[in-house]
């Protein structure tokens, strides 16, 4: 064999190494071959090779997530859960633009509140707001008045597993949500820290510090503060107040379901803005002075 015919011969197989290497170390979806042709879409964007005939389009990720609508076709029942995991709150709201009274669980530094807070709403100490000392909406400290309690100031806590987004619990087997408790990080629940001084009494800790973070600002539990506080208060530190102070209050859809469980059902908003029984203009500012209903409110209790 003459030197030009090995020449020849070791140049094929150098090609065919490259091309086997090439075609090994090639991670294209679309298989390389004289039929790929590129497809440019728009001015700017990038190169995308695909077989003649077929078009192929880029997968772009949404700009914004819409959650509500991804909850939607995930839930048949999706209006109806939301009025059960918002019935705390919207309760509270009611009830706080009936009274004057708004009690609100925030970081300081907020302009909206965290967690809307009634007498149902659990305290660190253990015991609900409704056994604490009266209170009004220039409240500060409000003690517990259940014997043998040292708490001296209402500090809302989670009660359920939702409060801080964990719904998982509630799919577990024979899972009791009246035996939850929200948690610090030394592993103990807050009812065995002390409610004065926050320290634990079961271990080493010397400050309650949640292993959980807040449902709707990603925070921790020691950085929000219970706020008491009056109408008046909140329009002038720019809160919002009276129906604005409803869940959901600028998402129509989402405050029809927080009120009647139907997103499409606004009866009982224009009842509370206007049809019987409306919010009042005129409010009290404490938990002690009754409500006087409009004429012509007839309330029915079965």
């Amino acid at each position: 064999m003459n030197s030009k015919s090995s020449k020849a011969n070791s140049g094929v197989v150098a090609k065919k190494s490259s091309a086997k290497a090439r075609a090994a170390s090639s991670k294209a979806v679309v298989p390389r071959s004289s039929h790929v042709i590129a497809q440019r879409k728009g001015v700017g964007e990038q190169v995308i090779l695909a077989p003649k005939g077929y078009t192929m389009r880029p997968v772009v990720p949404a700009k914004n997530y819409d959650v509500v609508s991804f909850a939607r076709a995930m839930n048949d029942d999706f209006a109806p859960r939301v009025q059960k995991l918002f019935h705390p709150e919207t309760e509270a709201a009611l009830i706080a633009s009936k009274t004057g009274v708004y009690i609100g669980w925030r970081c300081p530094e907020f302009k909206h509140d965290c967690q809307r807070v009634s007498d149902m709403s659990k305290c660190f100490c253990g015991h609900l707001l409704g056994e604490h000392s009266s209170y009004t909406g220039k409240s500060v400290r409000v003690p517990c008045r259940e014997a043998g309690c040292g708490c001296k100031a209402f500090a809302w806590i989670p009660s359920r597993p939702e409060d801080i987004g964990e719904f998982w619990f509630q799919r577990r087997r024979n899972f009791d949500s009246s035996t939850w408790r929200a948690k610090c990080r030394c592993k103990h629940t807050h009812q065995q820290h002390d409610p004065v001084h926050l320290r634990c009494k079961g271990c080493p800790c010397s400050r309650f510090e949640s292993n959980f973070l807040c449902a709707a600002c990603d925070r921790h539990w020691e950085d929000h503060e219970t706020f008491f506080e009056t109408e008046a208060i909140r329009k002038q530190n720019g809160l919002p107040y009276g129906e604005a102070y409803l869940p959901f209050a600028e998402m129509p859809d989402l405050r029809n379901a927080c009120l009647t469980g139907d997103e499409l059902d606004d009866s009982t908003y224009q009842a509370l803005t206007h049809g019987l029984g409306p919010i009042p203009d005129n409010k009290p500012t404490d938990n002690n002075t009754p409500v006087k209903p409009p004429r012509g409110f007839n309330p029915i209790y079965d």
